[in-house]
């Protein structure tokens, strides 16, 4: 994926939490610029209060004010969008807020009026814009197309009140959520951070999945899921963090500036290894069946042997058809990424069977039988290429794992051969754990670390738990399953990253 824009918010991303913008920040902002990739920023804030950003970062694509609400050039005059809220419906959202006990600030083109310039976080705010509000009496003559309309107290249990209930007053007319604990925005309904990166992608005519975005805010949720690459602050809190790919340092430890280098241009196609891989990558975590072995097929038959042994005997029972294990079918349904007593729950379930937990775990340990005899009497074929790598990555110096879902991934590992070509060896582990509990016993962190995984489930735990990058191993025609998952590359073989750099840029976009 090769990202050509990348979105910030402005407070609590791009500055300190006191509104520093650092020499860190803005050397990352060069050297985004350097490499070919545009970048802008969004904010709460009026066109007028990101003056000292497009100064200090010598801004040139177009900055979305009020969170969306208005596009406008780095002239901060020239407006190329807006979406303003209706005089009936603005005037009904003040009149909530001003019953409620809250402060209202309106703004309404370039201008922020208010009623009183004393009240609280109005210093804050005049030095946070770089400009004075306008003092009026009477809110309701300045609503005529109000851009943004913001509720503001001190108490924070009010503001989550008012939120709640306006939005339920408001429904589909408006948008009201909160910026910040004191902070409540109501804006048009589609005045919001995930239009920010749509209206990006049609004035500057780039695809979603070249656009980046980085955010630490509930209200960046949308834009962070909607862009190609969303990161999210470590000041971020934890429903942000799950739900973003990346997550980088706070804003006090110039996380903004780690993220450029770690996430954007510490990736290829700007930066990569003779493995493809890159530069910051310290380890390779493998997924077993499907990546280094060819095991599925004995999985696959194991199961069969257990489930038609059971299926049989249920059948018969109850009097009805019996109705075989599909080797295909259901193996690659229920079976085939998550832990074993989930695969089989899931099956017995499809066919309308309730066990007691006691019953499954016999089934499974039955089936674990089973697959230990098709082990002893079959020799355990390897992927070629794979192993190829495994001896590369080690040979440049990378730590390397196996993991894998099944309790008897030892087994398979010797009777394959292969043991000795992995510092770390774990199985019988729930993702995304497991991959975790692999890069603790590497002792490198998950965005130093690349997994390779064959299955959607796999790249999209390894993706959930941060990963710095995630490779999808395409053994059956699944790669845009795996790419929707969260695969930063998808590959026929990983032998195929020895080739890839020498490739002309056409052939390798294919494998993207």
């Amino acid at each position: 994926m090769t990202i050509k824009l990348l979105i910030a918010d402005v407070d609590g991303t791009m500055v300190t939490k006191d509104k520093v913008l650092t020499v860190k920040t803005q050397e990352a902002v060069a050297r985004l610029r350097a490499s070919g990739i545009q970048f802008t920023v969004t904010s709460g804030r009026p066109p007028r209060g990101m003056a000292s950003l497009v100064s200090a970062l010598g801004l040139t694509a177009p900055l979305a004010a009020f969170n969306g609400g208005m596009y406008v050039k780095p002239d901060l005059t020239t407006v190329l969008a807006q979406r303003t809220l209706p005089p009936d419906i603005a005037r009904q959202a003040v009149d909530y807020l001003l019953q409620a006990g809250m402060d209202v600030w309106v703004y309404q083109a370039t201008d922020w009026f208010l009623r009183d310039p004393s009240a609280f976080r109005v210093a804050r705010e005049r030095s946070n814009v770089g400009f004075d509000p306008t003092v009026v009496e009477d809110l309701h003559a300045v609503l005529e197309a109000p851009i943004k309309i913001v509720g503001v107290s001190e108490d924070t249990a009010r503001v989550a009140h008012c939120e709640a209930e306006l939005s339920r007053r408001l429904g589909t007319d408006a948008s009201a959520a909160r910026s910040t604990s004191y902070y409540l925005d109501v804006t048009h309904p589609e005045a919001n951070k995930g239009m920010v990166v749509r209206e990006a992608a049609r004035l500057l005519h780039l695809p979603l999945e070249q656009i980046a975005a980085i955010g630490d805010m509930l209200n960046d949720l949308p834009m962070l899921s909607i862009a190609g690459m969303g990161i999210a602050m470590g000041n971020a809190n934890e429903e942000v963090q799950r739900l973003s790919r990346h997550v980088t340092r706070s804003n006090d430890e110039d996380g903004f500036a780690h993220a450029v280098d770690t996430f954007l241009l510490g990736q290829p196609p700007f930066a990569r290894t003779e493995l493809g891989l890159p530069p910051r990558t310290r380890a390779c975590l493998f997924g077993l069946d499907g990546v280094l072995t060819q095991t599925a097929s004995l999985h696959a038959r194991a199961w069969k042997q257990l489930c038609d042994y059971y299926l049989l005997r249920h059948a018969r029972a109850a009097g009805q058809a019996f109705i075989p294990f599909d080797l295909v079918r259901d193996y690659s349904h229920y079976f085939d990424g998550r832990p074993p007593l989930e695969d089989l729950r899931a099956f017995l379930d499809s066919r309308g069977i309730d066990l007691p937990e006691s019953t499954v775990r016999a089934l499974n340990d039955r089936k674990g039988e089973t697959l230990n005899e098709l082990l002893r009497n079959e020799r355990v074929e390897t992927y070629e290429g794979t192993l190829r790598f495994v001896h590369a990555a080690r040979a440049a110096g990378l730590q390397t794992a196996v993991v894998s879902t099944s309790r008897h991934t030892e087994e398979m590992l010797q009777t394959a051969g292969i043991a000795d070509l992995f510092d770390a060896r774990l199985g019988g582990t729930p993702l995304p754990e497991l991959y975790l509990a692999a890069a603790r016993a590497l002792g490198v962190s998950p965005e130093d670390a690349v997994v390779f995984d064959d299955t959607p489930k796999g790249v999209a735990a390894a993706r959930a738990a941060h990963f710095g990058y995630v490779v999808g191993v395409d053994r059956l025609g699944r790669a845009a399953e795996l790419r929707r998952q969260g695969a930063d590359l998808v590959v026929g073989d990983p032998a195929e990253l020895f080739e890839e750099e020498a490739r002309p840029a056409s052939e390798q976009a294919s494998l993207q």
